[in-house]
């Protein structure tokens, strides 16, 4: 059942409405409307025999996304945000490694022995648990301190659309999706995070191409084990003089096979 008061209450409010906008509202509604269909037109449309206007987002559009441009842009710039994430990292990487392991360690190993612990106690807990941590913490968190952030500013300038652009025509060709690039580029900063990136991609079966495909994106975790494993595993079964190349060798291939 209808409530009187209500009703009372909002043609009470209707009435107080129409005398506040006054009679001309709709015509001053679709007067904006108008306008501003005219203003977007103005930006978008140009008319027969019309001088074309700069339009600076055009511009970058031809040159981020052109057919002889757009790769060789792509390139530069990626090969910018690695460089800087590598050659950046090594400083603040030294810095913490020689806090935590340099200083630290040395520290917590003395403590433990005057306080009397136990050797097999004292090795699991700071050269086994704590070293290993802190060689974590000073391989990895630079790296991905530089490079998300780097990232993300590419992502809020629009450009990474733009690399899903360029890529797709080529990651069609291998039954994958453009949006591919952008994952398999996050998975160089976090293989965890490139796979839940995956979720940009629509299609379940191009997502699960990139999920499966992602590991041979070597996040920087990763990289340092791999290279002690082929050095102590692989390395040292070669001669001294070539241990260094077939160590390179094996992690280049560890690469290539997505292990």
């Amino acid at each position: 059942m209808n409530n009187p008061s209500s009703s009372e209450n909002l043609l009470a409010i209707a009435n107080s409405l129409r005398w506040e906008v006054g009679e001309n509202f709709h015509d001053a509604l679709m007067d904006s409307i108008y306008a501003d269909a005219a203003r977007i037109s103005g930006r978008v449309v140009t008319k027969i025999g019309e001088k074309p206007r700069f339009d600076w987002d055009r511009t970058l559009d031809k040159i981020l996304t052109g057919r002889i441009t757009g790769l060789p842009v792509m390139l530069l710039l990626l090969t910018l945000v690695f460089w800087l994430t590598i050659a950046g990292a090594n400083v603040p990487s030294g810095m913490i490694a020689a806090l935590l392991i340099d200083t630290m360690h040395p520290i917590l190993k003395n403590f433990a022995a005057q306080i009397g612990a136990p050797w097999w106690l004292s090795g699991f807990l700071f050269d086994g648990i704590y070293l290993a941590g802190a060689w974590v913490v000073s391989v990895m968190l630079p790296p991905m301190a530089i490079f998300f952030p780097m990232f993300t500013l590419l992502e809020d300038f629009g450009y990474l659309p733009r690399v899903a652009f360029n890529m797709d025509n080529l990651f069609r060709k291998a039954g994958a999706h453009g949006k591919q690039a952008l994952t398999m580029s996050m998975g160089y900063g976090c293989n965890a995070a490139g796979i839940v990136a995956t979720r940009i991609i629509d299609s379940p079966r191009e997502r699960l191409i990139a999920i499966v495909t992602n590991n041979f994106a070597l996040c920087n975790g990763r990289w340092p084990t791999q290279i002690l494993i082929a050095s102590l595993f692989i390395g040292s079964l070669a001669p001294a003089a070539i241990a260094g190349l077939v160590s390179a060798g094996a992690v280049v291939g560890i690469a290539l096979l997505g292990i």
